[in-house]
């Protein structure tokens, strides 16, 4: 994996290195830095700690985009953010790394290392800037394994005579990401070995509704199963679906997005089936826009019955600054886990977990409140 990656960034770089010269190169760059921190000692919500941290939201991309003639281009993005196995340490990942070929003026096909389509906010996923809220809410964006893979894709737009655009893109490929599994007792990484996917959209002047829909086999190689894990606990060459569907509004003053996540996945039963939901608004007052999002998150029978409960409702206050192509945003999100906070439920979202067996361990959370600022830009 670490090598086909490689090769894909050389070849992106390689092209527009030989080819600046005679073609078209643009280089562009997005950054965060970012500080979170919740109330609840001793705690971690998603990852921030009541200890605060800098580098959970903090990240610089950059990006190359070049343009070979005028059917073919390239694109490769760098990120450097926090490693998503050691808390505080970055490391650089290679985002995107793709050819492009534009067959026609409606149809262009795309190979290599893309971003996966699966939100309403996917192609701009890291790029802070161009949002309005500080975070993505969790109970849409928490869901999905991966943001990128390793594949193709094809993408076709339709301008209808009263200038709506419509967009189909099929795409397949395969995935492996690295996680930390080691409070399950699993090492190694989540592959996707094989995902086809199909999203579509439809665009006005300041509209636009989305629906996707992601089928793949999913697996954790580090998982054997034994006695106290027997066969089904985790992933082992599972199915899972993704379906999603969003819709965003905004006149240049008042913003509304609303959008839902649903993901499945058989067997496995400490992997969440998870069902979730989100509506933000907001309104523009000169460069200043002050905005809430409300957000609940619901967790499969499945996972209930081996005491996985990850339910949540989460309500969030925030504005944001905007001046010069910076954004300056300061955010709180009160999160209320419900049924999470009885013992014998172990919370996702919180890594807390009693499991009640020991009657000396502390409770999962059943509240907590986020605090998140961020400084962002795009050059």
């Amino acid at each position: 994996m670490k090598i086909f990656n490689k090769t894909l960034l050389i070849t992106a770089i390689t092209l527009a290195s030989t080819s600046a010269l005679a073609v078209d190169v643009n280089f562009s760059g997005f950054g965060t830095l970012g500080y979170s921190q919740n109330d609840e000692k001793g705690s971690k919500v998603n990852g921030t700690t009541n200890k605060g941290s800098w580098g959970q939201t903090s990240l610089i991309g950059l990006q190359a985009d070049v343009k070979l003639n005028n059917k073919f281009s390239a694109t490769a993005q760098v990120k450097l953010s926090e490693d998503v196995t050691i808390d505080e340490k970055m490391q650089m990942t290679l985002q995107m790394a793709f050819l492009s070929f534009q067959a026609t003026e409606s149809f262009k096909i795309r190979v290599g290392r893309l971003r996966a389509p699966v939100y309403l906010d996917s192609e701009y996923l890291d790029v802070g800037y161009v949002k309005t809220t500080a975070t993505t809410p969790l109970a849409v964006y928490g869901q999905a394994p991966f943001a990128n893979y390793n594949g193709l894709d094809v993408i076709f737009t339709h301008y209808t005579d009263t200038d709506l655009e419509f967009q189909i893109q099929p795409y397949v490929g395969k995935e492996q990401v690295e996680r930390d599994f080691s409070s399950i007792g699993v090492t190694g990484n989540l592959d996707a070995n094989y995902l086809a996917g199909i999203n579509t959209s439809l665009a006005g002047d300041d509209w636009k509704v989305r629906a996707g829909y992601t089928i793949g086999e999913m697996n954790m190689p580090g998982y054997e199963p034994n006695l106290f894990q027997p066969e089904g606990f985790y992933l082992n060459d599972d199915m899972g679906s993704f379906l999603t569907v969003g819709a965003n509004y905004d006149n240049g003053s008042l913003l509304a997005t609303i959008e839902f996540a649903k993901r499945t996945v058989e067997d496995a039963k400490l992997v969440t089936d998870l069902t979730g939901a989100y509506v933000t608004v907001g309104y523009r007052i000169g460069g200043f826009t002050p905005y809430f999002t409300y957000q609940a998150q619901e967790t499969g029978d499945k996972n209930r019955a081996v005491g996985i409960n990850s339910d949540f409702k989460a309500l969030s206050f925030g504005a944001k600054y905007d001046f010069s192509k910076v954004a300056i945003k300061a955010e709180v999100t009160n999160f209320e886990f419900g049924e999470n906070g009885a013992r014998g439920y172990r919370n996702t979202l919180t890594n807390s977990s009693s499991w009640g067996l020991d009657p000396r361990a502390n409770s999962p959370l059943k509240s907590a409140k986020v605090f998140n600022l961020t400084l962002e830009t795009m050059f």
